[in-house]
């Protein structure tokens, strides 16, 4: 999870790992999440490039040049 403003962010993890509960004769596995210690909170960690360019489009003021942007 990121907490962000235009001029910074926090990056919040929660990692875990999968349990494996049951697994079908076809495949299909059911799974549940093991969660681990979460590490404090990090002022400007590292992103992933998806999360660091929406995080970044996410403060790009948009020109919109119609009368009903939103209709």
């Amino acid at each position: 999870m990121v907490l962000a403003t235009r001029g910074e962010h926090v990056l919040h993890q929660f990692p875990y790992s999968e349990q494996l509960l049951s697994r079908s004769p076809e495949g299909w596995a059911s799974v549940a999440p093991d969660w681990r210690p979460a590490p404090a909170p990090q002022p400007g960690g590292e992103l992933v490039p998806p999360i660091q360019a929406a995080v970044n489009f996410s403060f790009t003021p948009i020109e919109l040049d119609h009368p009903d942007p939103f209709g």
